[in-house]
C-alpha cells in the first residue's frame, strides 16, 4: 500500500523548528473538544475515511495584515479515522504544504486513539523549507492504530489572492465537507461549482456577506491513466468580481490582466528595433522566400538555438532586446518579447494567448483568476497555428501538449482613431491534426531460420518531437541514446538483440516537425520462432500490440478518457512462410473498430493477407480527438481489448 504521504521531489530541503501557536477559529468551536469523543460510524472497506472536512475562506484581516497586503486568512479543519490495520501501518507522516503567498497563523494536531484516549501532538510539528521557497509541515513517526482518529486545524494567512478552487473530494471518500467563504459586504465574489456540487447559499448578516455549501457522503475519486486527475475532482471555484470602497467601485475583468500582460510583451522601444534589426541582418534565412509556417519555424528554431532562456535579472537586462541581442541571454519574458518582435520585423502578424493547463484548472470567462493564466503561447491568426515561446523543448506547430484544446484569453492591438487598444477575449487553443503526429512501423522478419527483424520507425508531430528533445538532452551520451532505443524499439528489451541502429533527423534542426524522425534497426530475437515439429509459432504479439500494458480499466460514469494529443499509428509486418507451411489462424489479425461518423473519432483496423510466400499483416490505430465521452468510451474499451488480445497473439504455421 502506497503511504498516505505527499512526497516530496526536492534536492536540497531544510527542517526548521517549527513555533506552533493554536489559533483557535470562529467558524466552528465547537468542533476542537477538550474532552473529544470517538465518531461512531459503520465500518468501511477503504483504508481511511475522512469523517469531517471543513474550509473557510474570510477576507475580513486586520488592519495590519492588510497594509501587508494579506488578502484573506484561511482555514482547514480534518478528521480521519483509520480503518484497518494496514492503513495504520502505512500512515506514518503527515505533510502539509505551505504555498509561497502564505503564511502559518496557528496549528494544533492530535490523536484519539481506540480507547479514548487524546494525545497532543503539536510539538511533533517541524517546519520543512523546500528549494522552490515553499514551506511544508511535516509530522513524523505516526503511531496509529485500527479505528485512531487524526485530527487537525491549521489557519493560514494568504496574501494577494482573490480568486482561487477549493478542493471537495480526493482519493479517500468524506462523510462530511464544508465550505465557507466569508466578506465584507463590499466584496462580491462569483462562484462556479464542478458537476456533482450544490449551488452555494448566499446570505448577508451584520456587514459580511456568507457563501456556503454542505456535502455528505462526498466518494472518493480513484486515479486513473486515462484522465487528469485534478480537472475531475469535485470542487468550488470563485473569484472576486466587484470591490466598493467609499464612492469607488472596481470591476474585476481580464481586460486588465490582457492589457497588463500584453503590452509589455509586445512594446518595443526605437532603441531596441534599431539592435534587432542589425541583428536580424546576420539571420541568412531571413532573406529568402518562403512559406509562412516554415519561415515561424526556422525563427523559433534560430532562437531557442543560440538563446539561453536563464532566471529573470535584478537589473531587467533579460528583458531588453538590447542585452538580449548581446549577451545571448533571455528571462521568459525577455524571450517572449524577442520572438514576437522579429515576427513582427518579418511581417508575420501574432496575437498573444494566456492559457493554463489540461492537468490543472481552466480559464473560466466569468472568474477572474491570475495565477491560472501562467502559460503564454503565441498565436498567428493567418495560420491558426501557436508556438510556446518559454518552452524549449517544443517547436511550432506543436507546444505543450497539456496546453492545446483549452480556453485561453488572447490579446491583440488595434487602432481606434489615432490610439492603440488592446482587444481581449477567449478562443480554444489550437489543436493540431491528428495527421500530424504520426507513427509508422514496418518491420520485416529475414526468415523463420533466421529470426531476425529489420525495422523502419518514423515519428513525427508530437511523437517526433518529444524524442528530439530527449536526444538533446539525454542522447548526448552513449548510455543515454541506449535508454532512448529501449523506449523506442519493438519488443522488450530482454526478448531482442539490437545488431544495428541508425537515427535521421533525431535532433531539432531546421527541418520542419513534418519531416520525421527516422529509426532504424535490426533486431535479432530467437526466442521468438518457436518450432513443434509439424508447427510453428511466432511470437509477434509485442510488435503488433506494443509492450505497454493494455489493462486498464475505463473511467467510469460520465468521466472522460483524455489523450496527450491527437495522432495515429500503422504498423507493415511482412513474415515470410517457409514452404510447404500454411497459416492456420490468419482470422485472429483481423479487426474493424471505430464510431459510426463520417469520420471516426477513433477507431482500430487489422488485416492479413498474403503475397505468394510472404504474410502481410496491416494494422492502422487513429485518434482524431483528445477527449472521448459517452459511446467513444465504449469504442476505446474495445479497442484495449483488442489490443491486449493482439499482445498476447502467436502467428501459427502447420505443415500443409
Amino acid at each position: 500500500m502506497k503511504k498516505w504521504v505527499l512526497l516530496l521531489a526536492v534536492a536540497g530541503i531544510a527542517m526548521l523548528p517549527c513555533s506552533i501557536r493554536a489559533q483557535v477559529n470562529s467558524y466552528f468551536p465547537e468542533i476542537w473538544k477538550e474532552k473529544p469523543l470517538l465518531h461512531t460510524v459503520t465500518s468501511s472497506d477503504h483504508p481511511y475515511t475522512i469523517l469531517d472536512y471543513r474550509l473557510v475562506r474570510d477576507f475580513n484581516v486586520s488592519k495590519q495584515d492588510k497594509a501587508n497586503n494579506w488578502s484573506h486568512y484561511k482555514t482547514i479543519y480534518k478528521n480521519v479515522k483509520v480503518n484497518t490495520q494496514a492503513a495504520a501501518d502505512s500512515l506514518t507522516q503527515l505533510i502539509m504544504t505551505v504555498e509561497i503567498n502564505e503564511a502559518l497563523r496557528g496549528m494544533r494536531l492530535r490523536m484519539l486513539a481506540p480507547n479514548g484516549e487524546a494525545t497532543d501532538l503539536n510539538d511533533r510539528i517541524r517546519m520543512i523549507v523546500l528549494n522552490d521557497n515553499r514551506k511544508a509541515l511535516v509530522v513524523n513517526n505516526l503511531v496509529l492504530q485500527t479505528g485512531a482518529e487524526l485530527e487537525y486545524e491549521l489557519s493560514l494567512k494568504v496574501a494577494y489572492d482573490y480568486a482561487s478552487s477549493e478542493y471537495l473530494q480526493s482519493p479517500i471518500p468524506s462523510n462530511h465537507v464544508s465550505f465557507k467563504l466569508v466578506a465584507p459586504k463590499e466584496l462580491e465574489f462569483r462562484f462556479k461549482t464542478s458537476p456533482g456540487v450544490p449551488a452555494l447559499s448566499d446570505s448577508i448578516a451584520g456587514n459580511n456577506r456568507y457563501y456556503q455549501l454542505n456535502m455528505q457522503n462526498v466518494p472518493e475519486l480513484k486515479n486513473s491513466d486515462l484522465y487528469y486527475y485534478l480537472p475531475q475532482l469535485m470542487r468550488i471555484d470563485f473569484a472576486l468580481h466587484e470591490a466598493i470602497e467609499g464612492k469607488d467601485t472596481t470591476r474585476i475583468r481580464w481586460q486588465q490582466f490582457g492589457e497588463e500582460g500584453y503590452v509589455p510583451l509586445v512594446a518595443v522601444s526605437k532603441a531596441e528595433y534599431k539592435q534587432l534589426e542589425k541583428e536580424l541582418q546576420k539571420w541568412p534565412f531571413t532573406k529568402q522566400r518562403m512559406p509562412t509556417t516554415q519561415m515561424i519555424y526556422l525563427v523559433e528554431q534560430f532562437v531557442k538555438t543560440n538563446f539561453e532562456l536563464t532566471p529573470p535579472s535584478e537589473t531587467g537586462e533579460t528583458m531588453d532586446l538590447i542585452s538580449i541581442v548581446r549577451t545571448r541571454r533571455a528571462e521568459k519574458v525577455g524571450m517572449a518579447r524577442l520572438l514576437n518582435a522579429v515576427y513582427y520585423m518579418l511581417n508575420i502578424p501574432t496575437q498573444v494567448l494566456f492559457t493554463s493547463s489540461r492537468d490543472s484548472l481552466l480559464l473560466d470567462s466569468q472568474l477572474v483568476n491570475r495565477q491560472l493564466a501562467k502559460n503564454i503561447l503565441l498565436y498567428f491568426p493567418t495560420t491558426q497555428q501557436a508556438l510556446a515561446p518559454t518552452d524549449m523543448d517544443t517547436r511550432f506547430p506543436c507546444y505543450p501538449a497539456l496546453w492545446a484544446g483549452i480556453p485561453a484569453l488572447r490579446c491583440r492591438d488595434t487602432l481606434i482613431g489615432q490610439e492603440s487598444k488592446v482587444l481581449t477575449d477567449f478562443i480554444t487553443t489550437p489543436i493540431t491534426p491528428y495527421t500530424v503526429s504520426n507513427i509508422s512501423t514496418d518491420a520485416t522478419l529475414k526468415s523463420i531460420t533466421d529470426p531476425a527483424w529489420e525495422v523502419k520507425q518514423s515519428f513525427g508531430g508530437y511523437p517526433g518531437a518529444n524524442i528530439k528533445s530527449a536526444f538533446g538532452i539525454t542522447g548526448k551520451t552513449t548510455e543515454g541514446k541506449f535508454k532512448i532505443y529501449n523506449a523506442l524499439l519493438p519488443f522488450e528489451p530482454g526478448v531482442r538483440k539490437p545488431t544495428a541502429v541508425t537515427t535521421e533527423n533525431e535532433v531539432f534542426n531546421n527541418r520542419m516537425l513534418d519531416k520525421p524522425v527516422l529509426l532504424n534497426s535490426t533486431l535479432n530475437t530467437p526466442s521468438l520462432v518457436e518450432n513443434k515439429n509439424t508447427q510453428i509459432n511466432i511470437h509477434i504479439g509485442q510488435l503488433l500490440g506494443g509492450t505497454l500494458s493494455a489493462d486498464i480499466p475505463l473511467p467510469t460514469g460520465t468521466l472522460p478518457i483524455q489523450m496527450s494529443f491527437p495522432y495515429y499509428q500503422e504498423k507493415r509486418i511482412n513474415i515470410p512462410i517457409p514452404a510447404g507451411y500454411k497459416v492456420a489462424n490468419k482470422g485472429d489479425f483481423s479487426a474493424d473498430i471505430s464510431d459510426k461518423g463520417s469520420q471516426p473519432a477513433l477507431g482500430y483496423k487489422m488485416r492479413c493477407e498474403q503475397e505468394g510466400n510472404v504474410l502481410h499483416i496491416f494494422i492502422v490505430e487513429w485518434y482524431r480527438q483528445m477527449d472521448f465521452y459517452g459511446e467513444n468510451k465504449s469504442i476505446f474499451g474495445q479497442m484495449l481489448n483488442t489490443i491486449r488480445k493482439v499482445q498476447q497473439q502467436d502467428l501459427v504455421l502447420v505443415k500443409e
